[in-house]
């Protein structure tokens, strides 16, 4: 509700303020954060705190808004991933920074106009269209704020104002600006194409030996073999180390028991809630609901949508209000709740879809438990191999050596530094890959090399067997891969050619349908089409950007939407929207306006920031939010 009665009482420099201005102090002045605030402030700006309790009121004001919106309890992990604190913080921030900087140029506010602003406010006028001052103290008591708190807040607000209306409030467009944008914006055209495929070319015949040659000198680096590497490796993780067949029955049964959770389903069901307003009218759709009324019906005289009352399918601990959730769960499906006291008012709430808890049976579990049981111990185990392997490279061990000893394999990898074979393929199950390469690359043929911790906590030890330094593929080599570029080059080159051909006809004075019978394709077209319109039906983004390039009648040749396509199009229209001169009427006016007076505002906000900067209490922050 205070969202509201700041709403009417600050007109659209205050939303700025609130808005983008917000944002500018959240990027600017909170990543400084220092110690020296004093233990009953969150933050300081300039000469002036933002004290605990300011903070915790405005925080559990926005909590209370954002949970009413979502129709559930926003617990204060979520309002963490939602950015929350942050937001509140740089809102206070901002509202800081601008009251410090309002007593610096000592900004005040007469009695008289803040009565006046006050009793003209909206939000505050009763029944007969004026101001009520019973449902002001009402409306003020509701939100946990006292009349002289109010009076405090409203007179900083119009502080505030005054610098913002200030600083840019007589900021205007100029008109040649506007119309040259409207202009650019709102022109529409209708365009006519044919979209030419790859086959309108015919089949592209092989290269003979010369031109084979040229083209695989000309783009030779196009095949060059990169440097690669024969890499020997031995791995030790709990996957090699782990022996499930060492764990009994009995084992697994025990631990099934002490986690039987993990191997249980839990029962869902696809909840709707209805959220009243007070008990008559919840009481009253109870009633029409045990009357036999269908849920939608019922929802349409509250005037809701079935799409604003569903949950979704959740699981019971999904439900935060733990009364919406028992009885969510004590009903029959597809049946309605009596009236439910919720805690954000009463509710009643419908089940659908109910699929009941499943529990998977021990001997459908039993080797992957085993499995985990022999990974859990081999972990134990790794770190005592390890130290037996490294005991065995000191004493001049080969890996193949190692490996024969301890049961384990050598696994050899042709790579080239980004992991991949000679055939370009990504190289699968290379442990640790991006360190291991780094530090294979850099490595040598009898170089001893450290071992590498993996990421399942095991480690690798590998060797480099063989270097393969970077090479000209000789044509032999690569000739299919050459020949296959040859042939989509040459094809691309001549599309290209015969769209060019189809758009020379139309300027020598033939219709587009014409060229399109003569190359058997069909002539589409797309009308009121705006530099902002998506392209479709084969157009692309480039063949609608050169449909703005000319004028009425001109032709273009782009890309088409495919790989291997090519667009010949016609501007069949030009539609211009009439421009009305600069006026508060004319929004696009206004749009230009309100973004000149944003540029300015952020600037002055920019450099008040930096003269000022802010300091943030962490700690007192922290405990603010943790304990709501």
């Amino acid at each position: 509700m205070l969202n509201t009665m700041r709403k009417y009482a600050t007109g659209w420099v205050a939303q700025i303020l609130l808005g983008l201005l917000v944002l500018s102090f959240a990027v600017w002045g909170i990543a400084d954060v220092f110690t020296g605030v004093g233990n009953h402030s969150v933050a300081r700006v300039g000469n002036t705190d933002i004290s605990s309790v300011s903070f915790d009121r405005a925080y559990r004001r926005e909590l209370q808004a954002m949970s009413q919106r979502v129709g559930q309890q926003i617990t204060p992990d979520q309002a963490r991933m939602l950015g929350i604190p942050n937001q509140v913080l740089g809102r206070l921030v901002t509202e800081a920074a601008l009251d410090d900087q309002a007593k610096n140029l000592h900004i005040g506010v007469s009695k008289d106009m803040l009565i006046r602003e006050i009793a003209e406010d909206p939000a505050f006028k009763g029944p007969g269209g004026t101001f009520d001052r019973n449902y002001f103290v009402s409306l003020l008591r509701n939100n946990g704020m006292s009349e002289d708190a109010y009076v405090v807040e409203r007179r900083a607000q119009e502080k505030r104002q005054q610098i913002a209306e200030s600083i840019s409030g007589g900021a205007t467009a100029p008109d040649a600006f506007s119309k040259a944008l409207h202009e650019y914006q709102t022109e529409q055209r209708d365009i006519r194409y044919i979209v030419l495929p790859a086959s309108v070319v015919g089949e592209i015949a092989a290269p003979n030996a010369d031109e084979l040659t040229a083209y695989y000198n000309d783009n030779k680096a196009d095949w060059r073999a990169p440097e690669a590497r024969t890499i020997a490796l031995v791995k030790v993780g709990p996957e090699e180390v782990a022996r499930p067949e060492d764990v009994s029955d009995e084992d697994a049964q025990k631990a099934y028991d002490a986690d039987k959770a993990r191997f249980t389903t839990p029962e869902t069901r696809h909840v709707f809630q209805i959220v009243f307003a007070d008990e008559s009218s919840a009481q009253a759709a109870s009633d029409r609901l045990k009357a036999g009324e269908a849920f939608e019906t019922v929802l349409e005289g509250a005037g809701k949508k079935l799409s604003d009352v569903d949950l979704g399918v959740v699981t019971r601990d999904k439900l935060i209000d733990p009364a919406v959730a028992e009885a969510a769960f004590a009903l029959a499906p597809n049946s309605a709740s009596d009236v439910v006291k919720g805690s954000f008012g009463p509710v009643i709430v419908r089940v659908t879809d109910v699929v009941p808890e499943a529990v998977k049976p021990f001997a459908d579990v039993k080797d992957e438990l085993k499995k985990t049981i022999a990974l859990g111990n081999a972990r134990a185990d790794i770190n005592v191999l390890r130290d037996s392997i490294e005991d065995a490279r000191a004493g001049g061990a080969t890996l193949d050596e190692i490996a024969t000893k301890n049961k384990l394999s050598v696994k050899k990898v042709v790579v080239d530094q980004q992991g991949k074979d000679a055939e370009g393929n990504a190289v699968a199950g290379i442990p640790a890959q991006a360190q291991l390469l780094k530090d294979a690359f850099e490595s040598d043929v009898g170089i001893d090399n450290a071992a590498i911790p993996t990421e399942d906590g095991g480690y690798v030890w590998y060797s480099i067997v063989d270097i393969n330094p970077a090479h000209d593929r000789p044509l032999d080599e690569v000739k299919d891969k050459v020949v296959e570029a040859w042939k989509k080059q040459t094809a691309d080159d001549k599309l290209v050619a015969k769209a060019n051909e189809a758009k020379d006809r139309l300027g020598k004075g033939e219709t587009l349908d014409d060229v399109a019978a003569s190359l058997g394709l069909t002539v589409q077209s797309r009308t009121q089409q705006t530099r902002s319109s998506q392209p479709g039906d084969g157009l692309s983004t480039e063949a609608l950007k050169a449909a703005f390039a000319g004028p009425k009648g001109s032709a273009a040749v782009a890309p088409g939407a495919q790989d291997g396509e090519q667009v010949v199009l016609q501007v069949a229209e030009v539609v211009e929207a009439p421009y009305t001169a600069s006026s508060d009427s004319n929004p696009l006016t206004q749009q230009l306006a309100d973004s000149m007076q944003n540029d300015l505002l952020q600037q002055y906000v920019s450099e008040l920031q930096r003269q000022l900067g802010a300091t943030v209490n962490q700690t007192a922050m922290q405990q603010i939010i943790g304990a709501i």
